[in-house]
């Protein structure tokens, strides 16, 4: 019936494939999930093999969008093909959507803004996935990291760098929790940070805003109250301690937004603090005071 569905479909030519395809993708999509919960308790082979067909139908579809082209859509469709072969328990069909999407990504999408969407949607994709084993995990995050370090602007590197974090401690899986890796992209969001802040020295004559470095506290707060290890209270300190220097120096530029920011993630660390207890125990060493401008 898909089949049938898209050779119809392809006679709609270039101008309606962007419209007409992704429905059938997600209709799709949802059928192969519903097939995969009624054949839980088949045996594997013949629980695998029908939704391994589906998901060659709909690689091909995708496929004909290369026609358009349209390849920001194409890469949404195939990360969300990925995830959905992750919950069907397929890592050979996983893997080989996010190969399909990387390769759309390094050859087809050149705009800086696209790029950094498409690269938030990957990461945000990979951080669900849970099917991959340790090799493929590393192959598809060391990717993501590289991409995320290409970037044309450096807030943007930035902050897709400290976003990569999170590939590298998750929740709800205890076979991915790295907290030197963790350590390792929020350093490097710092460095990245810096220089931007360095070129708008040069620049413009002004330090520029600590927005970055506010956000990336936020991350070590994050994975510090997570129990990462790695993330420690004199690093969340010397992080405080360089952001207070940053907005209290003259050359640096006003934000409003990034004041208010600031504020915000102190009043949140007072807060952890009255809580008490273990998590009140925690915050207390952490020390903070009110900016005033």
């Amino acid at each position: 019936m898909i089949c049938a569905v898209h050779k119809h479909i392809l006679t709609g030519g270039p101008k309606r494939l962007p419209c007409t395809i992704p429905p059938l993708i997600f209709n799709s999509l949802k059928f192969v999930r519903q097939l995969h919960s009624h054949d839980e308790n088949a045996p594997e082979d013949e629980a695998s093999a029908m939704p391994e067909k589906f998901f060659q139908i709909l690689n091909q579809i995708i496929e004909a969008l290369s026609i358009v082209p349209v390849p920001e859509l194409a890469l949404k469709l195939y990360l969300e093909c990925a995830e959905a072969a992750n919950d069907s328990g397929l890592e050979p069909v996983a893997y080989e959507f996010f190969t399909q999407a990387y390769m759309l990504y390094e050859e087809e999408i050149s705009d800086s803004k696209a790029q950094v969407t498409a690269i938030h949607l990957i990461i945000g994709t990979l951080q669900r996935m849970h099917i991959f084993g340790v090799e493929n995990r590393d192959t598809l995050t060391h990717k993501a990291t590289g991409y995320s370090a290409k970037l044309l602007k450096k807030p943007d590197q930035c902050r897709a760098v400290y976003a990569c974090s999170h590939l590298f401690w998750v929740d709800d899986q205890d076979n991915i929790k790295d907290g030197e890796r963790v350590l390792l992209c929020l350093k490097r969001a710092l460095r990245i940070a810096n220089a931007a802040q360095q070129m708008s020295t040069a620049t413009r004559g002004s330090s520029g805003s600590v927005l970055l470095f506010i956000e990336i506290l936020n991350k070590y707060l994050y994975f510090f109250e997570k129990g990462v290890s790695q993330i420690n209270v004199p690093s969340i300190q010397s992080l405080i301690e360089l952001i207070t220097t940053e907005m209290q120096s003259e050359n640096t530029t006003a934000d409003p937004a990034a004041d208010t920011y600031f504020a915000s993630t102190l009043r949140y660390i007072q807060f952890q603090k009255d809580k008490g207890g273990a998590v009140g125990e925690k915050f207390e060493p952490i020390r903070h005071q009110v900016i005033i401008k």
